[in-house]
This record gives C-alpha cells, sequence and structure tokens, in this order.
C-alpha cells in the first residue's frame, strides 16, 4: 500500500506544542462539553492534529498544490470553526492525525465528532459535504507523519468505512474510520486526487 512520508522539523514541533498550550488555555470549556478533561492529552491531541496538517501542506506543496497553509492563530470557543484544515480552489482537506502510540494501543483510525449529544460540535462532514471534501488520515511518528492517502469523503460514506468506534465510551459521540477499510481501497480513490490537480 503506497504511503507518503512527510519530514517535520524540531522547530515545527515546538510551534505545534506554542499552538497547543494557547488553544487549551481559550477552549477549557469546549473540551470539557466533550467529556475531555486530560489536560497533557488535550495538548498532545492539539499538537498531533497541527503536525498532521504541517505535512499535508508540504505533500500538497511538493504535488503543485498551493494549499492554504495551516492556521496557527489562537481562537476562542466561540471563534474555533469546525471548517476543512487546509482548502485549495474549492477544495476541502479534512486532516486527521493519530499517534504512533495510540495506532499501537487501538489500532490505525481516526476519529470524527458525530452527533454531538450535548457534548460538543458535530463534524461538518456528516452534515454538510460534497464532492470537494476530502479526508487526510495519517500517523505521526517521533521525525515524520505518514500519510495514507487523500480521500474522497463521499467515498468513505459510500462504502461505508464511517463506523462506530471500538471503545464502547466514545459510541454515542464518535464514528471511526479504520485502517483495514482504507487499505482496501483502489490507489485512484486514496490517491487519485493529486494526479488530476
Amino acid at each position: 500500500m503506497k504511503v507518503e512520508v512527510v519530514k517535520y522539523t524540531q522547530t515545527d514541533l515546538e510551534r505545534c506544542h506554542e499552538f497547543a498550550v494557547g488553544q487549551l488555555d481559550t477552549s477549557r470549556a469546549h473540551y470539557s462539553k466533550r467529556k475531555q478533561t486530560n489536560e497533557p492529552k488535550i495538548i498532545q491531541d492539539i499538537i498531533t492534529g497541527k503536525l498532521g496538517e504541517i505535512a499535508t501542506y508540504r505533500l500538497l506543496r511538493r504535488n503543485g498544490i498551493h494549499a492554504t497553509q495551516p492556521d496557527f492563530e489562537i481562537y476562542d470557543s466561540r471563534g474555533k470553526s469546525f471548517d476543512a484544515d487546509l482548502t485549495w480552489r474549492g477544495f476541502e482537506f479534512h486532516c486527521k492525525a493519530q499517534t504512533e502510540e495510540s495506532a499501537r494501543r487501538y489500532g490505525t483510525s481516526w476519529i470524527l465528532q458525530w452527533g454531538g449529544k450535548g457534548y460538543g460540535h458535530t463534524d461538518k462532514l456528516f452534515r454538510n459535504r460534497d464532492d470537494n471534501d476530502f479526508l487526510v488520515p495519517s500517523t505521526v511518528h517521533d521525525t515524520h507523519v505518514k500519510i495514507y492517502g487523500i480521500i474522497k469523503v463521499d467515498k468513505l460514506f459510500e462504502e461505508g468505512m464511517i463506523k462506530e468506534p471500538k471503545l464502547k465510551w466514545f459510541a454515542d459521540t464518535k464514528r471511526a474510520i479504520y485502517f483495514e477499510d482504507v487499505s482496501t481501497l483502489l490507489w485512484r480513490d486514496r490517491w487519485g486526487f493529486l494526479k488530476q490537480s
């Protein structure tokens, strides 16, 4: 299975850490609504997400796609947007990243916020998606990020790849996409965007 590897630097990591601490300070109530109160884990999750965005941005750039850069502005919970992480010419890229440790512990998978049920937002992909929405799943390692495709979100829904998480306490508020499902997609469904753009 084709995987793209993108390196990141110590400077990238420090920038992501600074952003994560700042974002936590302005969004504690938001995380609390989502039953997220372990602050070191929240910070790590934010860092992981931002490193996934940086890697996606660099992958797109090296393929001639000049997408918007990752957003490092600190927003309060009211100003925070849940739109696409990166955009280019009407295409929207939703970056989902997981740590290597989490992948070892729970299996390689990516979580979407689903059906708020009083615990926070619902990912826009469940309510308002179109042919230009793409998911970019990745895992973050010590010095690099592995990216598994740039996949049309509609394709994931059509193939029934949006599933209940294996961890039952997430079932009310989350949905998951699993590597074993993504790996069954044809090459063109995972990487065709880079050839057509």
